[in-house]
């Protein structure tokens, strides 16, 4: 080939390549879009882009806001980007309401850029070339017709140092003109009675703003058609008739318009219980909502009180049963301090896992309530503690309150120590059986600053305490226990079982965590932990106290080197377990599917009916509901009928992606059931009760 024709060509191939780093629009049946870059180049020491997404509805169409109202769908962008790159959530302009036969929603009768900011990685080679795309989904909607539609948008360009574009420059300008400011007012939302009141407090310099609109972000808190407006000095009060969906949200955004002093309009967009928000970090300086608090606070306090019956707990505190009967009959003074000592051991480990999940929480990770119990090494430790708890209670050893507070001795000096640790490892084991009474109040505590979390813990806490704080306070109610005598060592000797069938469920669960290798090194430790307490319980009554002592300490060795393995192990079948993700599984005669966010997302679009439900193997009331209610005939017939797929999601172990989902929908903990039927969106499943019958699954997925 001639070198003038070769020139040609790569001079026609770069024409084409720089009218791609441009703007291209598209035309689709109802709009017209394009997607632009505000940089020329991409920076190659990393950073960030922004791109735009230009959205123009043809003549007497109008698109939508984030939260479309009644009615709509917003722009939403599937990207597809490089390795290394992501991309912020989409930054849309201030909205405006646009009626629609009697219904109200926000959008946009005029053409809009929505923007993204791009994040780029800092190993990019100079003059490379990197396509920067994805698949756009939007509805357009007239005075009486709604039409989804879809494009495919991209643009290329070269590795260079990230300057602006001047082409695009003033249409980004323009574009952030639009955009509301987010400020950081401190705002409350409280429901209450079927009704919405979203408070803010006003700034200086803004003391009578007018003709304010509230648009609500969050979907299915409000009825749109109405907003009364009501003021007091530095604040501002709107107030709506509730949605279906009100009380399962704690907090949303919102976008504020109104006229400034000089008659111009503004916009600001917050968040209510978290200034700061919309710039993305957690802040402490917030109006807390003293009725939620409250309501929080009692539930709290409640759903400790009823844990006290809850198996994960009835096989420690049946411990202090033992002690109580004696000291109800001894020294008065001694039982109240047992009682305050019980109290206090409660409210520390309270206090630290609280403490633990808000940093966690602070520092990004995702956590959630019984997240203690997602790691195997938690739940051999608690195992050997069961296991070491039985044996004292069975005789082998007598070494009291000092065995990790755990031992019963009947001595003053023992009861202090065994009344703190008590307490302390009740909480330790009660997690699992927490959530499903206390989702609302937790849920409520873990979107608040960091010192309304805590009094949430706390005030379950006290709840958990207060019937045996109650019982040594009060002797009277003493009336209502048997009295001492002989039968109370053969009473000792039958709380030691509880304790073992308890070592045996948290070994079944480091099993399901880990695998049977896991669950068979589990049940070493265990022996080797039951022969050395022996080898200890043995030097009480030796003259050779000390090898006694030495065989004792290798059992001990021989329980961390065990346990050290079980890591390993564990470690082995995290990967393991993702490997085999996909597989399926049955549940009664449901066959299941493995949760991932997009088969969910998949379904929904499709139109296809399915139940979506998180469980874990430590999760009591989770494995109660599955046998009593889900793997039932009637559930299953049901289910197949309609055409349900049925999808669990296993939080057995650590999964940000399931934590997520359940602080999407206002929970820390499982399990969590949503039913989404046909036609419904991502955003509006039916919750399901935590604690189900057939009955109730079946009325409720009707």
């Amino acid at each position: 080939m001639e070198p003038a024709i070769l020139f040609l060509m790569a001079m026609l191939f770069g024409a084409i390549g720089t009218h791609a780093a441009t703007a291209q629009e598209m035309k689709t049946s109802l709009s017209t879009v394009e997607l632009v870059s505000e940089q020329s180049t991409v920076p190659s020491q990393g950073g960030e882009i922004t791109l735009g997404f230009r959205l123009t509805p043809d003549e007497g169409w109008h698109a939508y806001w984030t939260n479309p109202g009644d009615a709509g769908l917003a722009v939403e962008i599937e990207w597809d980007l490089p390795s290394g790159f992501s991309a912020a959530p989409l930054e849309f302009p201030t909205p405006h309401v646009i009626p629609f036969g009697p219904l109200i929603t926000y959008g946009y009768n005029e053409g809009i850029l929505v923007l993204s900011r791009i994040k780029i990685p800092s190993d990019l080679a100079q003059g490379q070339r990197v396509r920067i795309g994805g698949t756009a989904n939007w509805i357009v909607c007239d005075d009486q017709t709604c039409v989804p539609e879809s494009a495919t948008v991209s643009t290329v360009l070269e590795v260079g140092d990230g300057k602006k574009n001047p082409a695009t420059t003033d249409r980004f300008e323009a574009a952030r003109e639009l955009l509301p400011d987010a400020v950081d007012w401190p705002a409350t939302l409280s429901v209450m009675d079927n009704k919405v009141r979203l408070s803010i407090n006003l700034p200086d310099g803004i003391t009578d703003p007018q003709s304010p609109y509230l648009f609500v972000g969050e979907k299915r808190l409000v009825k749109y058609e109405d907003q009364l407006v009501s003021y007091r000095p530095g604040e501002i009060f709107f107030d709506f008739e509730a949605a279906r969906g009100a009380d399962d949200i704690d907090q949303t955004g919102f976008v504020l318009s109104f006229e400034d002093a000089d008659g111009n309009r503004q916009a600001i967009a917050g968040h209510t219980g978290t200034p700061g928000r919309a710039s993305g970090g957690p802040a402490d300086s917030v109006a807390v909502d003293t009725s939620g608090l409250l309501t929080a606070l009692l539930f709290a306090f409640f759903g400790g009180i009823i844990l006290n019956l809850m198996p994960c707990v009835l096989p420690v505190l049946s411990i202090k049963a033992l002690s109580l009967v004696k000291l109800s009959h001894g020294d008065r003074s001694l039982a109240r301090e047992s009682g305050w000592l019980y109290t206090a051991g409660i409210l520390i480990s309270f206090a630290l896992i609280g403490i633990g999940l808000v940093a966690l929480r602070y520092a990004g990770q995702a956590a959630g309530w019984g997240f203690q119990m997602q790691y195997p090494l938690v739940n051999l430790s608690l195992a050997l503690l069961m296991v070491g708890v039985a044996l004292n209670l069975l005789g082998a050893f007598e070494i009291g309150g000092s065995l990790i507070g755990a031992g019963q001795t009947l001595t003053k000096g023992g009861e202090r120590k065994s009344a703190f640790f008590t307490g302390f490892l009740a909480v330790v084991v009660a997690t699992p059986c927490t959530a499903p009474f206390m989702a609302g109040a937790l849920g409520f505590a873990m979107t608040q600053p960091a010192a309304v979390s805590l009094a949430i813990f706390l005030s379950l806490g006290f709840g958990l305490a207060l019937p045996y704080l109650l019982l040594s306070h009060y002797p009277g109610l003493s009336r209502f226990m048997p009295k001492p005598g002989p039968w109370m060592e053969s009473f000792k000797r039958i709380l030691a079982f509880p304790m073992l069938l308890t070592a045996i469920w948290l070994l079944w669960v480091l099993g399901k965590q880990s695998g049977v290798n896991a669950l068979a090194l589990g049940l070493v430790a265990a022996t080797l932990l039951a022969f050395g307490l022996w080898c200890w319980g043995r030097s009480a009554y030796s003259a050779r106290k000390a090898w006694w002592w030495i065989v004792s300490l290798l059992a001990l060795g021989g329980v961390i080197y065990t346990s050290y393995l079980v890591y390993t192990h564990a470690q082995a079948g995290s990967t393991a377990s993702t490997r085999q993700g996909g597989e399926s599984r049955t549940l009664g005669s449901m066959d299941l599917e493995h949760f991932s966010s997009t088969k969910v997302a998949d379904y929904v679009e499709a139109g296809q009916p399915i139940f979506v439900y998180f469980t874990a193997d430590w999760c009591v009331s989770c494995k109660v509901n599955e046998r009593v209610a889900l793997a039932s005939d009637e559930v299953g017939k049901s289910f197949e009928k309609r055409g349900i797929k049925v999808i669990e999601g296993d939080w057995t172990n650590q999964n940000p992606e399931i934590t997520e989902w359940l602080q999407r929908f206002g929970r820390i903990g499982v399990p969590l059931y949503l039913y989404f039927p046909e036609g419904s969106s991502l955003n509006e499943p039916v919750i399901l009760p935590q604690l189900l019958t057939p009955k109730l699954v079946i009325e409720l997925t009707s």
